[in-house]
């Protein structure tokens, strides 16, 4: 506020006041004794001693100053002793010259100004003293008005009076002057009464401002829907809205006066046990303690059967920062969490569902992998009898299909590891032409019955060897290509793959699956890679609706993209890219297929109820040079453990009377009672889960295979538990290493002719069989000379040896079990060969 203002304001408060005070002095000023219009006086000196002590009062002062301002700087004893030295000092002096001047009226009043204004400075100086940081000097200081009244007390004053008061060359009397004030404060009254009819009004319309605002407050605090207390520091509810009263009852006017906390019924949602006074949060917040979203179960009077509210607490600070109440603000979260509570229920049912899914899952997994373990049994065990050209290639594409179908078998019914995302990749090198051209023959017996077109177009490049997991990248091409053959009735379907952007020995693949079916809607393309999606059209063809889906997460998965483009009734082209590393030829792994050998010799004895999985096993076994014997089931399992004994042990885990880990756990018993040799047991299981391995371990046995058995997992795991038959002499090492020392197109010879010797001998062997069933002894003969000269410049002088009988036997009957011996050896020296060679490598 303004000097204005403020006179404004104090001449509209007491201007009636002070003008009737004026009035009453003004009537006495006229009607007193002439003598108080003295014409002039003067007042006396001051005495030397007097002077003198005023001097040195104002040095002393000065010196004073000095001293605070050494202490406060250096903050040493001596400064500050001389500093009370200068205190001390004063007050002496100052008691001297109040006693020197006491006679005197006019002089006292001037002196004891004077000691006020020096004992106004020493006090600034010590607030100073006792606080340096925080002190703050006032904007106007004593040291000039001490020096001022330290001159006028040192010189003599005159003071002129004078009857008339003159103004240029106008005199007025003492009445005139009377009646000029009289008119005067007249004057001022009218004003004041005018400024306060002004103040008046200004005040009525700040009351109503304010009457409005705390309406305004009050109604928007009611309206609001969290409840909000305000408690002063004694922690009283001075101000709390309906909310709030709802909440707590309607007694909430007596919280911490004569209701107990009790009645209160705040409890800890998380203990259940009740607030005592000091732990309430109100409580806490008067001592400067912040709450945020406290969960409080309440249950007094107004809510017998309780409700959750979230409770937040804050002081609330004085301008001093101080504490002067606390505010609290919490709402109702009861519906919240009954939705939580429904929440955590329908999660558990969700738990129990996903736990009963993979129950499912696992039975399936077990029903369904025990026909396949037919199908790959059998497809294997055919293609290790004398089979033509034809029929072999049949045979191939059976068991690559059941091999295929056993990899989609695995992912889908491993339902829970697709969607946690944990299907891991295994790149290997691979030919890319050798891959697509065996995924268009499975698809040949389909298009065919529906006379559709099957064409592949890649475009001209010499090498197309690649680093990749070829078995993921032949799902996604089933995947696709199963799906344009299934809604294509008329037309073609055509896969296209182009190659670019080759780079740092990386080249850019894009694989196009072309169609001539109905095409897709623009909604049904965008929905087309969910889970579970499927167009009408594709309801009425049938399927899961999962193979699109499994495509995309796998291209995902391999860093790639994948989308489609199609026109309604124009049919569809379904695309992905994918960028894979380059191989080299000689990076290529040859023919992986590990064919049948008397590789092993012992006793097993296999525990399995199914018949078809029976003669599977055994028929595997009895080829790799083991003995078999059979049990139906857990027990007989056991009692044969107990009776014989055996070098290996396969254990089925599902059998009936008494399945494979009751069995294992009797027969691990039995042997630590008898102080007998652990036998190692494998586990055949239908649930390839290996989350599942702990189950086997805890049962006690050494390891576990998944069916379908595979042969290369099922020669792996012999060679791991079993002693192989000695291999000594199947090959002339000297011959071999011979052979590698010369090289034929940056290959050395020895692998060149095993590469010939794999390709052509497999042929030798077929016409040889074919030879025998005819008996044309003649061409037999032909046939093994060949063999025995491409055995003998390897090094496999047993099988050249077994070669040469034949090409001089001439019966029948002894030639048919020399060609079942050179099919064994073949097989048992082209092991040998590329083990060598691996090992040399």
């Amino acid at each position: 506020m303004n000097s204005a203002s403020y006179l404004k304001s104090l001449v509209a408060k007491w201007g009636i006041e002070i003008a009737l005070v004026a009035m009453v002095a003004l009537v006495a000023c006229l009607f007193q004794d002439a003598k108080f219009f003295t014409l002039n006086s003067t007042t006396p000196a001051l005495d030397e001693s007097s002077e003198k002590l005023i001097t040195e009062l104002v040095k002393i002062v000065d010196r004073a100053k000095i001293n605070q301002q050494d202490y406060l700087r250096t903050r040493s004893s001596d400064a500050l002793a001389i500093y009370n030295q200068q205190v001390t000092l004063v007050n002496n002096k100052m008691t001297e010259l109040s006693a020197s001047v006491k006679e005197n009226p006019d002089q006292a009043l001037s002196v004891h100004k004077f000691n006020l204004l020096v004992w106004n400075q020493f006090e600034e100086l010590n607030k100073e003293l006792s606080n340096p940081r925080s002190y703050r000097k006032p904007a106007n200081s004593n040291d000039a008005a001490i020096e001022q009244l330290a001159e006028k007390l040192l010189q003599p004053k005159k003071i002129q009076q004078t009857a008339f008061v003159s103004v240029g060359e106008f005199h007025f009397s003492k009445m005139d002057v009377g009646a000029i004030t009289a008119m005067f404060i007249f004057g001022f009254m009218c004003l004041s009464r005018l400024w306060q009819r002004d103040e008046q009004a200004l005040q009525v319309t700040d009351t109503l401002s304010l009457k409005n605002r705390s309406l305004f407050l009050d109604t928007l605090l009611a309206s609001m829907s969290e409840a909000l207390i305000v408690i002063d520091q004694d922690g009283h509810f001075t101000k709390y809205n309906a909310a709030a009263q709802r909440i707590v009852g309607t007694r909430i006017k007596d919280v911490f006066n004569d209701w107990s906390v009790n009645e209160l019924g705040f409890y800890d949602a998380t203990t259940g046990n009740i607030f005592t006074k000091e732990e309430l949060p109100f409580y806490k917040a008067l001592y400067g303690e912040t709450v945020d979203d406290l969960e409080i179960f309440v249950k007094n009077a107004e809510h017998p059967d309780g409700m959750f509210i979230s409770l937040s607490s804050r002081c609330i600070n004085d301008i001093d920062g101080s504490i002067r109440g606390a505010l609290v603000v919490f709402r109702d979260i009861t519906r919240r969490k009954q939705i939580e509570k429904e929440y955590q229920k329908a999660r558990e049912a969700a738990v129990e569902a996903s736990h009963k899914k993979s129950d499912f899952l696992a039975a399936m997994s077990h029903e369904i992998r025990t026909p396949m373990n037919g199908v790959i049994g059998m497809s294997t065990l055919l293609a290790d009898t004398s089979l033509n050209a034809e029929q072999r290639e049949y045979v191939g594409t059976v068991k690559r299909s059941a091999e295929s179908l056993l990899m989609l078998i695995n992912d889908i019914l491993d339902y829970s590891k697709i969607e946690a995302g944990k299907i891991s990749l295994d790149p290997q090198p691979f030919d890319m032409k050798f891959l697509v051209h065996d995924i268009l023959e499975i698809f040949k017996p389909a298009v065919n019955e529906k006379n559709i077109e099957l064409e592949l177009t890649m475009n001209q490049r010499s090498a197309w060897n690649f680093v990749g997991d070829q078995g993921r990248l032949r799902q996604i091409l089933v995947n696709l290509i199963g799906n344009a053959v299934k809604f294509t009735e008329v037309g073609s379907v055509e896969l296209s793959i182009t190659q670019f952007n080759q780079q740092n020995g990386k080249s850019t693949l894009k694989f196009e699956v072309k169609d001539t079916g109905p095409g897709l809607r623009e909604e049904d393309r965008q929905s087309l890679f969910q889970k579970y999606f499927q167009t009408k059209t594709g309801m009425k063809v049938g399927g899961t609706g999962l193979g699109l889906s499994i495509s995309k997460q796998l291209v995902d998965l391999m860093g790639g993209k994948i989308g489609v483009e199609s026109t309604y009734g124009a049919g569809a082209t379904f695309w992905f890219t994918l960028e894979l590393p380059q191989s080299e030829v000689q990076e290529m792994p040859k023919n992986s297929d590990v064919n049948f050998a008397k590789l092993f010799k012992g006793r097993i004895l296999v525990a399995e109820d199914q018949p078809v999985n029976q003669r599977v096993v055994t028929s595997y076994l009895n080829k790799l040079g083991l003995e078999v014997e059979i049990a139906g089931n857990g027990a007989i399992a056991l009692d044969k453990a107990k009776q014989g004994q055996y070098d290996l042990i396969f254990m089925d885990c599902q059998m009936p009377v008494m399945n494979g880990f009751d069995s294992t756990k009797e027969i691990r018993r039995f042997e630590s009672d008898s102080n007998k040799t652990a036998t190692p047991i494998i586990a055949l299981t239908a649930n390839a889960a290996s989350s599942e391995e702990h189950l086997y371990k805890e049962a006690g046995m050494n390891d576990y295979l998944a069916k379908p058995l595979e042969l290369p997992r099922l020669i792996q795991t012999l060679q791991k538990w079993l002693k192989p038959q000695e291999q000594a002499d199947v090959i002339d090492l000297k011959v071999l290493r011979k052979l590698q020392t010369y090289m034929v197109k940056d290959q050395s010879l020895a692998s060149a002719l095993i590469v010939d010797f794999e390709s052509t001998a497999p042929n030798l062997i077929g016409e040889m069989k074919e030879a025998l069933s005819s008996e044309d002894l003649q061409r037999l003969s032909e046939s093994a000379h060949a063999l025995k000269s491409t055995s003998a410049t390897l090094g496999a002088h047993q099988l050249a040896e077994i070669c040469q009988q034949l090409e001089d036997c001439k019966n029948s009957q002894s030639a048919k079990e020399l060609v079942a011996e050179i099919d064994m050896h073949y097989t048992k020296s082209l092991n040998e060969l590329k083990s060598i060679m691996t090992k040399a490598a």
